[in-house]
Order: structure tokens, then C-alpha cells, then sequence
């Protein structure tokens, strides 16, 4: 029996998006000190092989290297500049340093020309919604080992795991899963007591559901009615939940002055001066990969993109960068002005996107290819419905 070249590329993206996501769960563990042994490295560095090997996808018959949309060309641009200032760092584990700040690009370029070639499929929703549920087990599982271990189960970082997949599971149609997906990563944001993670997935969701009846052309005055008991009952659901345990989420945002934001203000003005200090050359170039955490002396990254960006990657990264966001927030824009599809997805995600990045981390993450992926798969999708190929 002959198999078709578009069966060869959904089964070889579907393994990769399951291997993606194995990879995460190792990191899981390796970011909340639950990883035993070097398998989780030597695993990250199978997941980019797995994506590196996409390559071979263009020698197949009439699969075609599409031009890449702007944002699409920004991202990949500086991820490829990344890779001069580490280089020119001279950092330890170099090699696993460049695949880790270069899987993101892979994830994003495959992901982008294979929906380009042949679209949306129902088993890529699928995929989606068992990463969501791989990465909630994890999380119970490193959760539980917290607990055990070292009597502080809360503030775990890793629950940004589940709530970052939300937006590509919220393009299933289906309702039911949609409910669900929001109970599960609404549950997980608040067992973690990530402050930053709350604000996100209210906003994100409130967005979504008003993006989503501006895409179905019912923002009626009833539909607005409507939108305001979903939240109010939300809401109450957020509250019951927010409220059980020892240590809520709801004592930790009344706390904030006390703690200055978990001490951003405090790592925030460390990073301004350690950028000040930089001579020219090394303003310009950066100084490399995850830099900030290395050279500073409370020890911990910026805890915003653009300071870290800045110091990892110098001005010409920035740039880079905050072109890269402006075109996202452009093609985002595009999206919801043509109602497309894709839109309340895509502004659920750029909603995620901004908060995260601006008190906490995306780019230095191995959940960056969580968001390359999402970039890549519904850009793709949205230019292939528009027929802008």
C-alpha cells in the first residue's frame, strides 16, 4: 500500500509534539530538583534531534518550503543571533546551552511550513490536549514530591507548564474540553501560588471569551450579559478553590508589598545596574546565554524578558526581540479585525505572553517552544485559510 506524503508528515509532527512534550515533563523535574540523573539532559538533547531531522521533510515529493511570514522571520532571526553572544561567552555546557536557546526555532520553522503544506488536522487537538494532560501529572507528581521532601509545596514554576498549553487547546470545538482544560490549569496556577500565573489565565480567559462572540458576531448586549455570569461564576469557583490550604494565592497578593513581588523590585534594579556597568561592546553583543542568574549577586535571572534580553543578548538582540513582539502583537491584530478562527486562541496567547514576560520568563525557558509552537501553528493556519501562502 503506497502512504501518502501528508501521512508521513502528520505522523512524523505528531511524534515530534509528543517528544516536545516528554521533554518538558523532564525539565519539570529538573527545574523544581525532582530530576534524577543526566537522562533528562541527555533526553532535551533527543527532543532536538527529533525536531533538527524535520529538515528531511523538504526532500519529500511536492512538499514546499513556504516564505516565512514577518514574525515568523523575526523569531527565527534572533534565535539565530543568540547564538553569537553564548558562543562569544565561553560558558560551561556550551553545547547543551546552544541546543537548548536554539530548540524554539526549530519548533517554530517545522511547525509554521508543516501547516503551510497541509493545515489544521483533529489529531494535532489531540496532541494538544494530551500534552495538557502530561504536563498536569507532572506537575501533580513534582507537586507531591515537594511536598514530601521539602515541606513547601507551594510557588512551583512549573505549573506555567499547564497553563501555557490553554491557548492551543482552546481551538478545539468542543466546549466540554474547553470547560475542563480551564478547571484543570485553573486548579494547578492556584495550588502553585504563582501570583503572575493567576493574573494570566483570568485576563487570558476573559479575552478569549470576548474575542470569541467578536469572531461569531454575537457581542450582543444578552451575549455580554451572558459573558459577565460566566465570569462571576468563575470567579466564584476561583475563589472557593483560591481560598483552601494553609497558604492561599489570595494571602500571597495581599502580601505583595511585603515582599516586593517575590523580590522582583530588588532583582529588577540588580539587573538595571549590572546592564549600566556593561562597556559598549558587551551593551551591544551581550554577554550570553542566561547570563543574569550567573553574574548577579542575589543569584537569580532578570525575571523580565526585555532586562534579560538585554543583558544575555545586548541592544542588537533587543531589537531583534522586540520587533519580533511587535510583529506577533501586528499579525494577532490582523487576526481579530479578519475574525479569524484563530483569533481568540492567539489573543488568549499574547495576553499570556505579555504578562509572563514581564514579571517572570518566556525566552530563556524550555517552554519558549511551548509559545514557537503556538506562533508557528496558528500564523500557519491563518495564512493558509486566508490563502496567503
Amino acid at each position: 500500500m503506497k502512504v501518502s506524503v501528508s501521512f508521513i508528515v502528520r505522523i512524523f509532527f505528531l511524534t515530534a509534539l509528543f517528544v516536545l512534550a516528554v521533554g518538558g515533563c523532564y525539565n519539570m523535574r529538573a527545574m523544581e530538583g525532582a530530576d534524577e540523573g543526566n537522562i533528562g539532559y541527555l533526553f532535551i538533547i533527543f527532543v532536538y534531534l527529533v525536531w533538527m531531522s524535520s529538515v528531511l521533510k523538504t526532500f519529500l515529493p511536492n512538499y514546499v518550503v513556504y516564505k516565512p511570514a514577518t514574525p515568523i522571520i523575526l523569531y527565527a532571526v534572533f534565535i539565530l543571533w543568540t547564538i553569537f553572544p553564548t558562543m562569544m561567552s565561553g560558558q560551561e555546557n556550551m553545547v547543551y546551552n546552544l541546543i537548548f536557546i536554539t530548540l524554539p526555532g526549530l519548533v517554530l520553522i517545522s511547525t509554521y511550513n508543516t501547516v503551510l503544506n497541509y493545515g489544521y488536522h483533529k489529531w494535532h487537538l489531540a496532541l494538544f490536549c494530551l500534552m495538557l494532560g502530561m504536563f498536569t501529572v507532572q506537575y501533580v507528581m513534582v507537586f507531591n514530591f515537594i511536598n514530601i521532601f521539602d515541606d513547601d509545596s507551594g510557588h512551583l514554576a512549573v505549573s506555567y507548564y499547564t497553563l501555557y498549553m490553554l491557548p492551543l487547546v482552546f481551538l478545539c470545538k468542543s466546549k466540554t474540553i474547553r470547560v475542563v482544560a480551564t478547571i484543570v490549569a485553573t486548579i494547578v496556577v492556584l495550588s502553585s501560588l504563582k501570583r503572575s500565573g493567576v493574573v494570566a489565565i483570568v485576563l487570558a480567559i476573559f479575552v478569549y471569551i470576548i474575542i470569541n462572540q467578536h469572531v461569531k458576531k454575537k457581542l450582543t448586549p444578552t451575549a455580554i450579559l451572558s459573558i459577565i455570569g460566566l465570569l462571576l461564576l468563575f470567579a466564584t469557583f476561583f475563589i472557593v478553590f483560591g481560598s483552601m490550604g494553609e497558604e492561599t494565592v489570595f494571602e500571597r497578593f495581599e502580601n505583595i508589598g511585603n515582599d516586593n513581588g517575590s523580590g522582583r523590585l530588588v532583582v529588577w534594579e540588580m539587573t538595571t545596574k549590572m546592564i549600566s556597568r556593561l562597556d559598549v561592546g558587551n551593551l551591544l553583543i551581550g554577554e550570553g546565554y542566561n547570563s543574569v542568574v550567573v553574574n548577579s549577586p542575589v543569584n537569580l535571572s532578570a525575571h523580565n524578558d526585555f532586562l534579560e534580553v538585554i543583558y544575555d543578548y545586548g541592544l542588537v538582540g533587543l531589537a531583534l526581540y522586540v520587533s519580533a513582539f511587535l510583529s506577533v502583537c501586528y499579525y494577532t491584530v490582523k487576526m481579530i479585525a479578519s475574525k479569524s478562527v484563530y483569533a481568540p486562541s492567539m489573543a488568549m496567547l499574547m495576553v499570556i505572553y505579555l504578562i509572563q514576560s514581564m514579571i517572570s520568563h518566556i525566552i530563556i525557558y524550555y517552554w519558549a517552544s511551548l509559545f514557537m509552537l503556538s506562533f508557528g501553528y496558528m500564523i500557519g493556519n491563518y495564512q493558509r485559510d486566508a490563502g496567503n501562502r
